[in-house]
Parts: structure tokens; C-alpha cells; sequence
């Protein structure tokens, strides 16, 4: 079982979007992609509750039930966790779970600016994390100027972009991911390859 938590501090960073996407890419693959939401806002749950499809598994839970959940997932290959856009014990709950932490960012300095405390956190439980760039603008050098605040940072930098698409939100409103609703599309392309990345990881 690979477990993959995805924290930020910052709201709408695109921690569900990227949570639910790569469960649906996993679920692709052929192997059991699961999302665990400990989100209070519930936004990973009223997706699930929205699919036709049994699969990925979308579980509520709350953060202190986390061990006892994974143990009872022996045939989950890959676990998503989605967080509150908070820094708390229910973030350092799924960081202390975790095999890798994800840390969604906008490219926009108000989101690069809340990086340092989600990172922080991560080190604090001493775990391997990822910065993901989300919505990212087709124009501009927004993206180049975000990597080099994040290496400054010290942070390690997922070598895929997802780009600020309208799929994410059209999928999401179905209830789907955007392999599945847009299976040809660029965001579709971003996720597959962000999980292929993550796969060579474990």
C-alpha cells in the first residue's frame, strides 16, 4: 500500500482536485485507488457522493481514526488522504501516515508565501514531500518565477505542472475525474503523468 497525503495550509490550493484525480488514475491503472478524506469541508466525500462509479473508494473519516482505517485497507494499493487547509493535528495526523506528502501551490506569491509552515510541518514529521503546482497560467513565466521561490525554500519540486484547465472543474461537477470525463485532454495528460511520476517513486 503506497499512502499519499496531500497538505497545504493555503484553501484552494487544489488538494481534493489532486486527491480525486489520482485516486481515478490509480483506479485506471487497474489497481485500488482510495481517498480518505479528513476534511471537515467534506469536498473529497460530496464528489464521491456524485460518481456512478464504486471506484476509487472515497472514505469520511476523522484524522485520530486514520491508523486504525489504514489497517483495516490491506487490498488498497494506493491511499490519497485529503486534508483541511489548515496547519493542525488533524495535517500532522496524515503527515505522520504518509509514505510521501504532496503540498498543492498555486503559482501566485500569497500561495508561495503560506509554503515555508506546510513545509515546515512536513519536516517536523520527517517525511519526503513534493510541491505541486496547480492552476498554473497557460501564458507568462508565472511558473518558472514559483520554482525558484519554492527551491529557495528547499523544497523538492514534482516535475509536472497542472495547468489552470476548465476539465478539473466541469469533472469534478460530474462527479469524475478528468481521465474519465476528458480522457484525450491536457489535464488528463497532467494526471497520468503526475501518476506515472509517483508510481516510479515507491
Amino acid at each position: 500500500m503506497h499512502i499519499v497525503s496531500i497538505v497545504s495550509q493555503k484553501g484552494g490550493a487544489g488538494k481534493t482536485t489532486i486527491a480525486v484525480n489520482l485516486a481515478v488514475a490509480a483506479s485506471i491503472s487497474g489497481t485500488k485507488g482510495t481517498v480518505i478524506d479528513i476534511d471537515p469541508q467534506a469536498t473529497a466525500s460530496n464528489w464521491g457522493d456524485r460518481r456512478q462509479a464504486e471506484m476509487p473508494q472515497i472514505i469520511s473519516a476523522q484524522a485520530a481514526r486514520l491508523p486504525y482505517i489504514l489497517k483495516q485497507m490491506e487490498d488498497a494499493s494506493w491511499v490519497f488522504i485529503d486534508t483541511p487547509p489548515a496547519i493542525s493535528n488533524t495535517t500532522m495526523a496524515a503527515v505522520k501516515v504518509a509514505d510521501i506528502v504532496l503540498v498543492p501551490s498555486r503559482a501566485a506569491i500569497f500561495d508561495l508565501d503560506t509554503l515555508s509552515t506546510t513545509l515546515d510541518l512536513v519536516r517536523m514529521g520527517q517525511k519526503e514531500a513534493a510541491v505541486v503546482l496547480n492552476a498554473v497560467p497557460h501564458r507568462g513565466s508565472d511558473a518558472q518565477e514559483a520554482k525558484a521561490v519554492i527551491a529557495a525554500y528547499g523544497a523538492n519540486i514534482a516535475p509536472i505542472s497542472m495547468g489552470h484547465r476548465a476539465a478539473f472543474q466541469h469533472s469534478a461537477t460530474l462527479g469524475l475525474g478528468v481521465m474519465e470525463h476528458e480522457p484525450n485532454g491536457k489535464a488528463a495528460q497532467e494526471i497520468r503523468e503526475l501518476f506515472k511520476w509517483l508510481q516510479a517513486l515507491t
